[in-house]
């Protein structure tokens, strides 16, 4: 049933164009597109300069407590006090969930920050997002005025007990262990049971701390706060992230005569050509996971420098509505805690390298035509210096002209009809449109990879095309040379990348050497139940008291939150 939803308000919103200010179906939008939450299961609420903020992010639908699939784009952010922003992370969402992480800069100073989790289409209610209160501790500012030092605290710190699921449970082989022994971590299914879920292993301490929101009662966070659209109502991002924007400083027949063409230089191939309307604004969505923070605009057909391009700003919430509890009160004998985990944290981040965590880099996604390219990776032919001569000699389905006015086009043979097509080809070089051909002709052949050909008439967006070439450079970095004044430049926030965080397996690496200071012993944002009957880290070289915390979602959206404690000796 959601499945036939969402594919009804995609086809609808084919249909609208893509503004915040167009009139709309409220009633459709309020009873047939499902509402959803966020849920950010956080590793810690207080964290010192050095330490990592770790988060799993779970968009939820809001009637069925299911993962939603509806936005494929979910965002966090850090506010400080002053309702600033300190960072602001994108993140690709996959069955409703991502995660990331923040290192705590030592030029943050100590006081009371908010965490916030949402999706565009949760603005449209009022203060509709997930929030979580975090202190930030930093011992190395000498001015520490976002924090209160107490001989006493009466305020009672975050509560932590052991606690149980109805679903399933956890247990651990024992209760106490030595420094760098393993843990097993077991999986007791009181029946069968599948969902989502994240583990976090961490050491306790005694500062107080925001309580943190367990996902068996985050609900509460959205209670009374009901979805009210009005003209200005923000559009899900159903297909990937949503961009709208305004061109400016040309006439308005340029606007109605001319297509946007929108490309991301690099690897990752983005490119979208997409109508302006009367008033030169435009939008268009990027589907996939991009690791450049550039998009380059141009007009088609259109050569000179005399028009800009504005991407509007994405809305955020509002942070003046945010209330933040009292600045962290640190007990004045806890000052010897305090510096033994700084040195720790510097002696870890020392080591940063040997204990890296692995970035995931996703595959290079191909243009929507790559299975019918012709490829021509030019290592596997002799060499030629030019690129006219290397279409001659090896590409035998495209050919270069010289035009008139001694510019070059490049077209391709219509492999339908087995005939020339006679207008030029599109030509995408390293994921850019470049509308000047001569500027390839004149291009080193030798810095170029590969030639691929598309060979037919091609639909993109609202122009059609007599053939592709595509064209993929050594460094695959649109250089320098093709770039031109009429191509407009803008930034964009790209998604975080997922990661595999460290963690040491003391039986199968030699580590003797390297000191073991960790505090967060083992973070993993996607715990498989079914088939890890069993999980397995290792503790530090600290003793104390550790934390084991579960939290996630069964596939029949029953929130689950179980909480262990273990001893270090």
């Amino acid at each position: 049933m959601i499945k036939s939803i969402i594919l009804i308000f995609i086809t609808w919103i084919g249909f609208v164009n893509y503004s915040y200010s167009q009139t709309t179906d409220k009633e459709f939008l309020q009873n047939e597109i499902p509402k959803e939450q966020v849920y950010l299961h956080i590793n810690s609420s207080l964290l010192l300069s050095g330490e990592k903020l770790l988060y799993k992010f779970y968009c939820v639908n809001a009637d069925s407590q299911k993962l939603s699939m509806l936005s494929k784009i979910g965002w966090v952010v850090l506010v400080n006090s002053d309702q600033e922003e300190v960072f602001k992370h994108k993140l690709n969402l996959e069955n409703g969930q991502a995660y990331s992480d923040f290192f705590i800069p030592s030029s943050l100073p100590s006081g009371a920050y908010k965490i916030l989790g949402y999706t565009s289409w949760m603005l449209n209610a009022e203060k509709y997002y997930f929030e979580q209160d975090i202190h930030i501790l930093n011992p190395y500012q000498q001015s520490n005025k976002g924090l209160v030092s107490k001989d006493t605290i009466e305020t009672v710190k975050e509560e932590i007990k052991p606690q149980t699921s109805n679903e399933f449970s956890l247990s651990l082989n024992k209760n106490s262990f030595s420094k760098r022994e393993e843990v097993v971590l077991s999986v007791d299914n009181l029946k069968e049971v599948s969902g989502d879920f994240s583990i976090s292993v961490r050491k306790t301490d005694g500062f107080d701390k925001p309580n943190r929101v367990k996902s068996i009662d985050y609900f509460e966070i959205y209670s009374n706060k009901a979805w009210n659209f009005s003209d200005n109502f923000i559009l899900p991002e159903v297909r990937g992230s949503f961009f709208k924007g305004k061109i400016s400083g040309v006439n308005n027949q340029t606007f109605q005569s001319s297509n946007l063409i929108t490309s991301i230089p690099g690897e990752q191939s983005q490119v979208n050509i997409v109508s302006v309307d009367e008033n030169g604004e435009f939008n268009f969505t990027v589907n996939e996971s991009t690791a450049v923070d550039e998009i380059l605009f141009q007009l088609s057909d259109y050569d000179k420098d005399d028009f800009s391009v504005e991407l509007y700003k994405g809305i955020s919430p509002d942070y003046s509505k945010l209330d933040f509890v009292k600045p962290p009160k640190v007990l004045i004998n806890l000052k010897d805690s305090i510096l033994d985990k700084s040195i720790n944290n510097q002696i870890e981040n020392a080591f940063s390298a040997t204990k890296a965590d692995q970035t995931l880099f996703t595959a290079d996604e191909s243009y929507f035509f790559s299975n019918e390219l012709t490829i021509y990776n030019l290592d596997d032919y002799k060499r030629f210096k030019g690129v006219s001569e290397t279409f001659v000699e090896i590409i035998k389905s495209g050919r270069v002209e010289k035009n008139k006015d001694d510019t070059y086009s490049i077209f391709v043979r219509n492999k339908n009809f087995n005939g020339q097509f006679t207008l030029p080809a599109l030509l995408i070089v390293d994921g850019v449109v470049v509308q000047e051909h001569s500027k390839l002709i004149s291009f080193p052949a030798e810095r170029i990879q590969s030639i691929g050909l598309l060979t037919k008439k091609t639909f993109f967006g609202p122009q059609t095309f007599q053939g592709v070439v595509a064209v993929e450079t050594k460094e695959a970095d649109f250089p320098e040379e093709f770039r031109d004044t009429y191509m407009k430049s803008a930034n964009i926030i790209t998604a975080q990348s997922p990661k595999q965080y460290y963690s040491p397996d003391y039986k199968n690496e030699d580590l003797d050497r390297i000191p073991d200071y960790r505090y967060q012993l083992w973070w993993n944002p996607y715990v498989d139940i079914e088939s890890n009957k069993s999980l397995n880290f290792f503790t530090s070289d600290l003793s104390g008291e550790f934390e084991v915390e579960l939290e996630g979602f069964t596939k029949d959206g029953k929130p689950v939150s179980i909480r262990k404690v273990f001893s270090v000796d």
